[in-house]
Protein backbone atom coordinates (compact mmCIF):
# COMPACT_ATOMS: atom_id res chain seq x y z
CA UNK A 1 0.00 0.00 0.00
CA UNK A 2 1.29 3.84 -1.08
CA UNK A 3 2.36 5.71 2.34
CA UNK A 4 0.33 8.85 2.02
CA UNK A 5 0.76 12.23 3.58
CA UNK A 6 -2.37 13.69 3.41
CA UNK A 7 -5.56 12.18 4.60
CA UNK A 8 -8.88 13.84 4.75
CA UNK A 9 -10.26 12.45 8.02
CA UNK A 10 -6.52 13.35 9.44
CA UNK A 11 -3.92 15.73 8.33
CA UNK A 12 -5.96 17.79 5.65
CA UNK A 13 -7.47 21.19 6.14
CA UNK A 14 -10.87 20.66 4.51
CA UNK A 15 -13.95 23.12 3.62
CA UNK A 16 -17.03 22.47 5.39
CA UNK A 17 -19.38 20.86 4.03
CA UNK A 18 -22.61 19.96 5.13
CA UNK A 19 -23.03 15.84 4.84
CA UNK A 20 -19.73 13.68 6.08
CA UNK A 21 -19.96 10.06 5.32
CA UNK A 22 -17.67 7.31 5.84
CA UNK A 23 -16.55 3.67 6.03
CA UNK A 24 -13.64 1.37 6.49
CA UNK A 25 -12.28 -0.17 3.31
CA UNK A 26 -9.36 -2.35 2.26
CA UNK A 27 -7.72 -1.78 5.35
CA UNK A 28 -8.02 1.45 5.53
CA UNK A 29 -11.36 4.07 5.40
CA UNK A 30 -13.08 6.43 3.10
CA UNK A 31 -15.16 9.58 3.53
CA UNK A 32 -17.41 11.69 1.30
CA UNK A 33 -18.29 15.38 2.04
CA UNK A 34 -21.11 15.95 -0.13
CA UNK A 35 -24.44 18.13 -0.93
CA UNK A 36 -27.37 15.98 -0.72
CA UNK A 37 -25.46 12.82 0.29
CA UNK A 38 -27.31 10.33 2.69
CA UNK A 39 -27.67 6.83 3.14
CA UNK A 40 -28.55 5.51 -0.01
CA UNK A 41 -24.75 7.51 -0.88
CA UNK A 42 -23.27 5.45 1.65
CA UNK A 43 -24.81 2.40 0.78
CA UNK A 44 -23.57 2.52 -3.02
CA UNK A 45 -19.99 3.58 -2.05
CA UNK A 46 -19.76 0.89 0.53
CA UNK A 47 -21.14 -1.48 -1.55
CA UNK A 48 -18.57 -1.15 -4.60
CA UNK A 49 -15.60 -0.93 -2.38
CA UNK A 50 -16.83 -3.84 -0.87
CA UNK A 51 -16.85 -5.87 -4.58
CA UNK A 52 -13.80 -4.43 -5.79
CA UNK A 53 -12.31 -5.15 -2.37
CA UNK A 54 -13.35 -9.14 -3.51
CA UNK A 55 -11.45 -8.92 -6.49
CA UNK A 56 -8.21 -7.09 -6.32
CA UNK A 57 -7.30 -7.70 -2.53
CA UNK A 58 -4.08 -9.31 -2.10
CA UNK A 59 -4.81 -9.42 1.40
CA UNK A 60 -7.72 -11.55 1.07
CA UNK A 61 -7.39 -14.91 0.45
CA UNK A 62 -10.83 -15.42 -1.54
CA UNK A 63 -10.30 -12.59 -3.85
CA UNK A 64 -10.39 -13.26 -7.50
CA UNK A 65 -6.29 -11.47 -7.01
CA UNK A 66 -5.37 -13.91 -4.96
CA UNK A 67 -6.93 -17.00 -6.71
CA UNK A 68 -4.63 -16.38 -9.85
CA UNK A 69 -1.76 -15.94 -7.44
CA UNK A 70 -2.77 -19.98 -6.26
CA UNK A 71 -2.85 -20.48 -9.45
CA UNK A 72 0.02 -22.38 -10.76
CA UNK A 73 -1.47 -22.98 -14.35
CA UNK A 74 0.43 -20.95 -17.19
CA UNK A 75 -3.10 -21.33 -19.26
CA UNK A 76 -5.11 -18.25 -19.53
CA UNK A 77 -7.39 -17.90 -16.34
CA UNK A 78 -10.73 -16.30 -16.37
CA UNK A 79 -10.70 -12.99 -14.09
CA UNK A 80 -12.73 -10.62 -13.38
CA UNK A 81 -12.32 -7.29 -16.08
CA UNK A 82 -11.56 -5.12 -13.04
CA UNK A 83 -8.39 -7.32 -12.45
CA UNK A 84 -7.68 -7.20 -15.57
CA UNK A 85 -7.70 -3.04 -16.58
CA UNK A 86 -5.77 -2.59 -13.12
CA UNK A 87 -2.98 -4.83 -14.43
CA UNK A 88 -3.28 -3.03 -18.02
CA UNK A 89 -3.06 0.20 -16.38
CA UNK A 90 -0.02 -0.45 -14.26
CA UNK A 91 1.60 -1.61 -17.51
CA UNK A 92 0.89 1.63 -19.01
CA UNK A 93 2.39 3.29 -15.96
CA UNK A 94 5.51 0.93 -15.89
CA UNK A 95 5.96 2.02 -19.62
CA UNK A 96 6.08 5.80 -18.77
CA UNK A 97 8.07 5.43 -16.31
CA UNK A 98 11.17 3.24 -17.12
CA UNK A 99 9.15 0.03 -15.35
CA UNK A 100 10.03 0.87 -11.84
CA UNK A 101 6.12 0.32 -11.08
CA UNK A 102 6.42 -3.67 -11.34
CA UNK A 103 3.08 -5.58 -9.76
CA UNK A 104 5.16 -9.04 -10.56
CA UNK A 105 7.06 -7.71 -7.45
CA UNK A 106 4.42 -9.50 -5.27
CA UNK A 107 6.71 -12.44 -3.51
CA UNK A 108 9.67 -9.65 -2.79
CA UNK A 109 6.64 -7.58 -1.27
CA UNK A 110 5.72 -10.60 1.12
CA UNK A 111 9.60 -11.58 2.04
CA UNK A 112 9.97 -8.11 3.58
CA UNK A 113 6.74 -8.40 5.20
CA UNK A 114 4.60 -5.99 3.72
CA UNK A 115 2.11 -8.52 2.44
CA UNK A 116 0.71 -12.20 3.68
CA UNK A 117 2.72 -15.26 1.98
CA UNK A 118 1.20 -17.71 0.28
CA UNK A 119 1.27 -20.70 2.56
CA UNK A 120 3.48 -23.11 1.72
CA UNK A 121 6.09 -21.54 -0.62
CA UNK A 122 9.94 -20.42 -0.55
CA UNK A 123 10.89 -16.87 -1.23
CA UNK A 124 14.36 -17.71 -1.39
CA UNK A 125 14.28 -17.30 -5.73
CA UNK A 126 11.42 -15.05 -6.61
CA UNK A 127 9.85 -14.78 -9.65
CA UNK A 128 9.36 -11.33 -10.93
CA UNK A 129 9.02 -9.40 -14.77
CA UNK A 130 6.86 -8.17 -16.67
CA UNK A 131 7.49 -10.57 -19.08
CA UNK A 132 6.25 -13.12 -17.59
CA UNK A 133 2.41 -11.95 -17.51
CA UNK A 134 0.02 -11.67 -20.48
CA UNK A 135 -3.62 -10.29 -20.19
CA UNK A 136 -6.51 -9.35 -22.56
CA UNK A 137 -9.80 -8.00 -22.25
CA UNK A 138 -12.28 -9.80 -24.39
CA UNK A 139 -12.43 -12.30 -22.83
CA UNK A 140 -11.21 -10.90 -19.69
CA UNK A 141 -8.14 -12.87 -18.61
CA UNK A 142 -4.49 -13.28 -17.54
CA UNK A 143 -1.64 -15.79 -17.98
CA UNK A 144 1.35 -16.08 -16.21
CA UNK A 145 4.51 -17.82 -18.13
CA UNK A 146 5.97 -19.59 -15.09
CA UNK A 147 3.57 -20.85 -12.32
CA UNK A 148 5.36 -19.06 -9.60
CA UNK A 149 4.56 -15.52 -10.95
CA UNK A 150 1.98 -13.46 -8.31
CA UNK A 151 0.69 -10.00 -8.55
CA UNK A 152 -0.10 -6.85 -6.29
CA UNK A 153 -1.83 -4.12 -7.65
CA UNK A 154 -2.07 -1.98 -4.74
CA UNK A 155 -0.46 1.03 -6.48
CA UNK A 156 -3.11 1.41 -8.34
CA UNK A 157 -6.10 -0.09 -6.42
CA UNK A 158 -7.49 3.10 -4.70
CA UNK A 159 -7.27 5.69 -7.51
CA UNK A 160 -9.11 2.61 -10.24
CA UNK A 161 -11.79 2.54 -7.20
CA UNK A 162 -11.77 6.50 -7.23
CA UNK A 163 -12.49 6.52 -10.67
CA UNK A 164 -15.11 4.66 -11.09
CA UNK A 165 -16.16 5.87 -7.65
CA UNK A 166 -16.64 9.51 -8.90
CA UNK A 167 -18.38 8.36 -12.55
CA UNK A 168 -21.12 6.32 -9.79
CA UNK A 169 -21.51 9.46 -7.96
CA UNK A 170 -22.23 11.94 -11.13
CA UNK A 171 -24.94 9.59 -12.45
CA UNK A 172 -26.44 10.35 -8.93
CA UNK A 173 -26.99 13.45 -9.63
CA UNK A 174 -23.62 14.81 -7.47
CA UNK A 175 -21.95 17.94 -8.83
CA UNK A 176 -19.71 18.68 -5.94
CA UNK A 177 -18.16 16.41 -3.62
CA UNK A 178 -14.79 15.96 -1.63
CA UNK A 179 -13.97 12.08 -2.13
CA UNK A 180 -11.16 10.21 -0.09
CA UNK A 181 -9.74 6.93 0.13
CA UNK A 182 -7.37 5.81 2.22
CA UNK A 183 -5.85 9.14 2.17
CA UNK A 184 -5.89 9.63 -1.82
CA UNK A 185 -8.34 12.33 -2.45
CA UNK A 186 -10.42 13.74 -5.21
CA UNK A 187 -12.18 16.90 -5.72
CA UNK A 188 -15.13 17.38 -7.65
CA UNK A 189 -16.84 20.96 -8.11
CA UNK A 190 -16.55 23.27 -5.73
CA UNK A 191 -16.58 24.04 -1.61
CA UNK A 192 -19.87 25.13 -0.28
CA UNK A 193 -18.29 28.46 -0.52
CA UNK A 194 -18.52 28.39 -4.15
CA UNK A 195 -14.20 28.22 -3.91
CA UNK A 196 -11.90 25.55 -5.02
CA UNK A 197 -11.98 22.46 -1.96
CA UNK A 198 -8.58 23.25 -0.02
CA UNK A 199 -6.65 20.07 1.27
CA UNK A 200 -3.88 20.40 2.85
CA UNK A 201 -0.37 18.49 2.46
CA UNK A 202 1.09 16.94 6.04
CA UNK A 203 4.63 17.57 6.66
CA UNK A 204 6.31 14.17 7.45
CA UNK A 205 6.36 13.46 11.11
CA UNK A 206 4.04 16.60 11.90
CA UNK A 207 0.91 15.89 14.17
CA UNK A 208 -2.07 15.39 12.12
CA UNK A 209 -3.55 18.42 11.06
CA UNK A 210 -0.52 20.39 10.74
CA UNK A 211 -0.49 20.76 6.70
CA UNK A 212 2.95 22.45 5.68
CA UNK A 213 1.24 23.59 2.28
CA UNK A 214 -3.24 23.92 1.45
CA UNK A 215 -3.72 23.36 -2.17
CA UNK A 216 -7.13 24.62 -4.12
CA UNK A 217 -8.52 21.53 -5.99
CA UNK A 218 -11.15 21.28 -8.02
CA UNK A 219 -12.03 18.28 -10.74
CA UNK A 220 -8.69 17.26 -9.91
CA UNK A 221 -6.80 13.97 -7.79
CA UNK A 222 -4.29 14.09 -5.40
CA UNK A 223 -2.14 11.36 -4.49
CA UNK A 224 0.82 10.39 -2.60
CA UNK A 225 3.18 7.90 -2.00
CA UNK A 226 5.85 8.06 1.38
CA UNK A 227 8.14 5.72 2.09
CA UNK A 228 7.88 7.02 6.35
CA UNK A 229 4.28 5.53 7.36
CA UNK A 230 4.73 1.87 5.97
CA UNK A 231 7.99 0.49 6.92
CA UNK A 232 9.87 -1.63 9.31
CA UNK A 233 12.66 -2.19 11.48
CA UNK A 234 12.15 1.73 13.06
CA UNK A 235 11.67 3.32 9.67
CA UNK A 236 14.69 1.89 8.24
CA UNK A 237 13.01 -0.84 5.49
CA UNK A 238 10.19 1.06 3.33
CA UNK A 239 7.29 -0.73 1.68
CA UNK A 240 8.32 0.57 -2.00
CA UNK A 241 10.35 -1.78 -3.36
CA UNK A 242 13.09 -0.85 -6.27
CA UNK A 243 12.49 -3.60 -9.36
CA UNK A 244 15.65 -3.13 -10.16
CA UNK A 245 17.47 -3.75 -6.73
CA UNK A 246 14.58 -5.88 -5.63
CA UNK A 247 14.96 -4.33 -2.54
CA UNK A 248 13.71 -1.26 -0.79
CA UNK A 249 14.22 1.70 -1.81
CA UNK A 250 17.18 4.01 0.03
CA UNK A 251 17.13 7.79 -0.68
CA UNK A 252 16.27 11.42 0.94
CA UNK A 253 13.22 11.43 -0.50
CA UNK A 254 9.89 11.16 2.05
CA UNK A 255 7.16 11.65 -0.27
CA UNK A 256 5.68 12.68 -3.38
CA UNK A 257 2.49 13.94 -4.10
CA UNK A 258 0.90 14.10 -7.95
CA UNK A 259 -1.88 16.01 -9.09
CA UNK A 260 -3.84 14.84 -11.97
CA UNK A 261 -7.28 14.51 -13.50
CA UNK A 262 -7.36 10.87 -13.42
CA UNK A 263 -7.10 9.13 -9.66
CA UNK A 264 -5.65 6.12 -11.08
CA UNK A 265 -2.83 7.62 -13.25
CA UNK A 266 -2.08 9.87 -10.46
CA UNK A 267 -1.77 6.68 -7.79
CA UNK A 268 0.56 4.89 -9.93
CA UNK A 269 2.80 8.11 -11.12
CA UNK A 270 2.81 8.99 -7.49
CA UNK A 271 4.21 5.36 -6.65
CA UNK A 272 6.70 5.26 -9.33
CA UNK A 273 8.10 8.64 -9.29
CA UNK A 274 8.86 7.55 -5.23
CA UNK A 275 10.67 4.72 -6.73
CA UNK A 276 12.75 6.67 -8.90
CA UNK A 277 13.73 9.60 -6.38
CA UNK A 278 14.77 12.53 -6.60
CA UNK A 279 17.10 12.53 -9.21
CA UNK A 280 15.80 10.73 -11.41
CA UNK A 281 11.84 11.48 -11.02
CA UNK A 282 11.76 14.86 -11.89
CA UNK A 283 13.21 13.86 -15.20
CA UNK A 284 10.71 11.50 -15.57
CA UNK A 285 7.75 13.72 -14.13
CA UNK A 286 8.80 16.80 -16.09
CA UNK A 287 8.83 14.73 -19.32
CA UNK A 288 4.80 13.21 -18.43
CA UNK A 289 3.94 17.19 -17.79
CA UNK A 290 3.03 15.83 -14.38
CA UNK A 291 1.89 18.52 -11.81
CA UNK A 292 3.92 16.87 -8.48
CA UNK A 293 5.32 18.11 -4.86
CA UNK A 294 8.19 16.47 -3.65
CA UNK A 295 9.17 16.43 0.07
CA UNK A 296 12.93 14.73 0.62
CA UNK A 297 13.92 14.18 4.43
CA UNK A 298 14.22 17.67 5.86
CA UNK A 299 10.35 18.63 5.06
CA UNK A 300 11.08 20.22 1.70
Amino acid sequence: MAALVLACLSGCHLDEAPKLLSGPTMGTTWSLRAEGADDSIRQLIQSHLDQREAVLSHWRRDSALSAFNASASTDWQAVPVELVQTVELARRIAKDTEGVLDITLAPVIEAFGFAPKLQGESLETPVTGWEHLKSRLDPPALKKDVPQLRINVASVTEGFVMDELVRLLKQRGLSDFLLEVGGEVVAIGHAADGKPWQVGVQTPKAAQGDAMQTLPLMNQCMATSGTYRHNKDHGKKSHLIDPRTLKPVEHDLVSVTVLHDSCALADGYATALMVLGPERGPEIAKRLNLRVLWISAGGR
